[in-house]
């Protein structure tokens, strides 16, 4: 009532301004023929016009007040409105409708073109998973007729696109989250000395060493191909930035107030203090991914969007020329 009553106020206003003329135009008319009109005139005059003005608007109200009422509870609700009372608002409402459902189309279209991209990009990189580990094959069987240099030029090249194919993968599988995670009982160590299998060789040749300091009883509740590549991200990231140092990357889990937490450290170039409260924006390279140009800005931010739909935390710490500390927090409720 209170809405109706603001888009009326208007025309009650002019309603009474008229009524205050027609009254002064008769006081005017009255003074010709010495016979004024009295102050009861003039009220009765309003008690009436105000009663046939309430009658008027309690019946106009009653016909729009399922429309002033109308309120959208569930975004998701198909388009509705309720039976309008006129040809205006009849109007209005098929515009509505027509637009509505114009953008339906629109958006159903959209879904189904990015789901067939998606689809396509999946089938993509497996596909090309085949050649590249032929061309892995190849190398390990001539190893002994190649140089050295090139062996393992070739090897950081093929982890290279190898890591490239990873990162769309699970972008384009991040999508659909919801249908593709399972969690269950994970051992922690065993799955970090999994990560450091995977990337045993880069940890060679960059002259890094890994470092595990988890308690082989501590056990976790998590998705462990989505965390994989988590871990697999901040690996990486661990060994570009601490690459040729001969240092110790450290894989160290603790249990605070109840939660597992792990942290993984490196002692690299570290992270510029301006820069770390952006290295989980998308595409954010940051001065040392405009140094280390091979860097796309996307693996940390997947990082921070898996661990988010996975309810972990993952935070970093960093001092520049000192090294950098990423921690994965494990609730004890999950």
């Amino acid at each position: 009532m209170k809405d109706y009553l603001k888009d009326q106020i208007g025309s009650i206003i002019f309603f009474y301004s008229q009524m205050m003329i027609v009254i002064i135009v008769a006081q005017l008319a009255s003074s010709f023929t010495d016979s004024g009109i009295n102050k009861g005139d003039v009220f009765y005059m309003f008690i009436i016009v105000t009663f046939f003005l309430l009658v008027y608007h309690t019946y106009r109200y009653t016909k729009y007040r399922d429309i002033y009422r109308y309120t959208i509870d569930d975004a998701t609700e198909s388009a509705w409105l309720p039976n309008t009372p006129d040809y205006l608002t009849t109007q209005l409402r098929k515009h509505y409708e027509k637009q509505y459902n114009s953008y339906k189309e629109q958006v159903e279209q959209l879904h189904a073109e990015k789901k067939q991209e998606n689809i396509f990009m999946q089938q993509w990189i497996h596909q090309m998973k085949t050649p590249l580990s032929v061309m892995r094959l190849t190398l390990e069987k001539e190893e002994h007729n190649l140089p050295v240099q090139f062996k393992q030029d070739m090897d950081e090249e093929l982890d290279r696109i190898k890591q490239g194919l990873q990162l769309a993968l699970y972008q384009s599988r991040l999508q659909q989250f919801e249908r593709d995670f399972h969690v269950e009982k994970i051992g922690l160590k065993d799955l970090v000395h999994s990560i450091i299998q995977e990337y045993k060789s880069s940890f060679i040749r960059k002259r890094v060493y890994p470092k595990v300091e988890i308690d082989p009883t501590l056990h976790i509740y998590s998705d462990q191909k989505w965390l994989g590549f988590v871990l697999e991200q901040i690996t990486a990231n661990a060994i570009k930035y601490a690459s040729n140092t001969n240092s110790n990357i450290v894989y160290q889990a603790s249990v605070w107030e109840g939660a597992i937490e792990l942290k993984i450290t490196d002692h690299g170039i570290g992270i510029p203090k301006q820069d770390l409260k952006r290295i989980f924006d998308p595409f954010f390279t940051g001065e040392n991914g405009r140094n280390y140009r091979e860097s796309t800005g996307m693996g940390l931010f997947l990082a921070k969007q898996i661990c988010d739909s996975l309810e972990h935390q993952l935070t970093v710490s960093s001092e520049v020329s000192k090294g950098t500390t990423f921690t994965i927090r494990f609730d004890p409720s999950q």
